[in-house]
């Protein structure tokens, strides 16, 4: 029996002392599943933060000492349990709805493109090269589409 594509992702997410427009599992697991292309069962971890949290973990891990809408920490290794770990995702709520208004985008459009953005970078995508950033931006715009929602990268 084949496998579908949405039991090989499993999302854990966690979330605790976030204001503001936060969305619902449902939707996150949805947007982080559909931009899942691996073939094998594997784990990513959503951490929904705070500005302060976020800030903490750019600064140690970045240099970086600012908040920021979201972080990628790509892990890629089986552990223990035998769970193959994907990574973890950081994102910001009061940052990436701010980023909504900023851009005049509806809400659930940002949250969804800054999970789908972390989710390829948990796979190795990357926006560094410039080559790099055009596969990455291209099957970002297709998955945005594909979800109903408008180019991130050309909003009006």
């Amino acid at each position: 029996m084949k496998k579908e594509k949405s039991n090989l992702l499993i999302v854990k997410i966690i979330q605790n002392n976030c204001k503001g427009y936060i969305p619902s599992r449902y939707k996150i697991t949805k947007w982080a599943k559909i931009a899942f292309f691996g073939k094998k069962r594997s784990v990513a971890s959503i951490k929904i933060a705070t500005k302060d949290e976020i800030n903490i973990l750019n600064k140690k891990f970045f240099k970086k000492d600012a908040a920021c809408n979201v972080l990628s920490f790509p892990h890629n290794s089986i552990v223990s349990s035998g769970e193959y770990i994907l990574g973890d995702i950081i994102i910001c709520a009061d940052i990436v709805n701010k980023e909504s208004v900023k851009y005049k985008i509806n809400n659930d459009s940002r949250w969804a493109h800054m999970i789908i953005h972390s989710m390829l970078h948990l796979q190795g995508y990357t926006h560094q090269i410039s080559e790099k950033r055009v596969i990455m931006e291209e099957k970002e715009m297709i998955l945005m589409d594909t979800l109903g929602y408008q180019n991130p990268y050309y909003a009006n």
